[in-house]
């Protein structure tokens, strides 16, 4: 049955009117359309005119169409709906994208910063490592099927068209373009297995997407030749030179992960995305990231340099070098000089006429005349033996207050005469007397 084509304004599936063509694919042609009764725009890709009357294209269209829906990836487009109607051509709804391919990108801004080169390689590994494990080989990773939507958070990446697409659970001979023995890819991009129209794996999207990689940080393809049989022959054949030879700021441990994945041998690449991305993840962070680092140990230093002197010099002197004199000097004079000349002096005459004035006075000398003492006999001892100020003053210790002056007074009377002992036990025997 021969099915009509689709173009602007056609309206498919009595609910989707095309707007205007937006893109082309390897086999269908991508329209801006709105859906009936919706405000928002979505993307339909219509197969292609010469394909819509090859029974073998339309059943792969479909089975590919829900494979691909079934992926829900936020790198991966999303597909909204597919149908396949008479009288009209099959396609797919997807979500319509804002933003530009990779291939506009780099014609704009010129090769990339190796961060921002690696972030999009890495989003794109992770969508094809949810496609790899659902059986699905998108055979036709290049700059044109990635599409970069950029905002101030950085650049957001989906992967697009899975026209050409492998399913790991068919066999080549059902596969696009195989029946015809035909090259399925597009040629710059394309590993050397599938220029060979050998069976592909996961690894020919790894190999493709090292050589978006290795554009987007050199400005060139990995292999650059403008014949077409020439360029399959230098795919084959030909090593690509290290991308750090092409443009020396680009890390030579950079360069090296960048020739794995461009290996000529299948065996020789990354085993899957995963692999892959854990060796390109070193180098998706930008170079800002360390000097935020070392701002942060900055503060640090200063805060002890200027903090940890101060603390240390201050307290330290102060407290060894005011308290320590203040105890040394005060108590040390009062204990040597005055209880040492008492003990000394005192004693020593008593042996022989005091066994009364030890026995009776001297316990009533520390109950109660120790006030009287200070209050009447003072004055009295003032008043006519003036020389006996010295030796009265010994008794002193006893009350708390005693002047230093008469000090050296004391000594050098107890010295002076035995006189002078007897005169003051004679007024000690009278001030008991009165006291009485």
């Amino acid at each position: 049955m021969s099915r009509s084509s689709a173009s602007v304004g056609t309206l498919l599936g009595q609910k989707y009117q095309l707007r205007q063509r937006i893109g082309v694919g390897a086999m269908g042609i991508v329209y801006e359309a709105a859906e009936l009764d919706e405000t928002d725009a979505v993307a339909i890709k219509v197969l292609q005119q010469h394909l819509l009357d090859n029974e073998a294209v339309l059943a792969r269209f479909r089975r590919e169409a829900r494979a691909i829906a079934g992926l829900q990836h936020p790198h991966l487009v999303e597909v909204k709906d597919f149908q396949c109607n008479p009288d009209e051509p099959p396609f797919m709804v997807m979500e319509l994208l804002q933003g530009q391919t990779l291939r506009l990108l780099l014609k704009q801004q010129g090769p990339l910063p190796v961060a921002r080169a690696v972030a999009i390689a890495l989003q794109t590994l992770s969508a094809l490592e949810t496609a790899h494990r659902a059986g699905v080989i998108h055979r036709d990773i290049k700059p044109d099927n990635l599409f970069i939507v950029s905002s101030e958070t950085g650049d957001k990446v989906k992967v697009l068209d899975f026209g050409v697409a492998r399913l790991l659970h068919e066999d080549d001979a059902s596969a696009v373009g195989a029946e015809a023995g035909a090259w399925v890819g597009t040629p710059s991009f394309m590993a050397p297995e599938q220029v060979r129209c050998q069976p592909v794996d996961a690894r020919a999207d790894l190999y493709s997407l090292g050589a978006c990689l290795y554009q987007m940080v050199t400005g060139k393809q990995p292999i650059d030749v403008a014949d077409t049989v020439a360029l399959f022959s230098a795919i084959v054949e030909r090593v690509p030179p290290l991308a750090s030879a092409i443009r020396a700021d680009v890390p030579e441990d950079f360069s090296q992960v960048l020739a794995r994945a461009l290996h000529k041998k299948p065996a020789e690449r990354f085993a899957d995305a995963e692999e892959m991305a854990r060796a390109l993840r070193p180098w998706a962070t930008p170079p800002r990231t360390e000097t935020a680092v070392q701002l942060d140990a900055g503060p640090e230093l200063q805060f002890d340099i200027a903090h940890e002197p101060p603390l240390d010099a201050v307290p330290t002197p102060q407290l060894d070098a005011a308290p320590a004199p203040q105890l040394s000097a005060v108590p040390a004079p009062l204990l040597d000089t005055v209880p040492a000349p008492q003990f000394d002096a005192a004693p020593a005459p008593r042996p022989n006429a005091a066994p009364q004035l030890d026995a009776a006075p001297a316990p009533q000398l520390d109950a109660a005349p120790a006030p009287q003492l200070d209050a009447a006999p003072v004055p009295q001892l003032s008043a006519a033996p003036a020389p006996n100020l010295a030796p009265v003053d010994e008794r002193a210790p006893v009350v708390p207050v005693a002047p230093p002056p008469p000090l050296p007074r004391r000594r050098s009377a107890m010295k002076e005469s035995l006189m002078v002992v007897g005169a003051t036990l004679l007024g000690l025997v009278v001030g008991v007397a009165l006291g009485l």
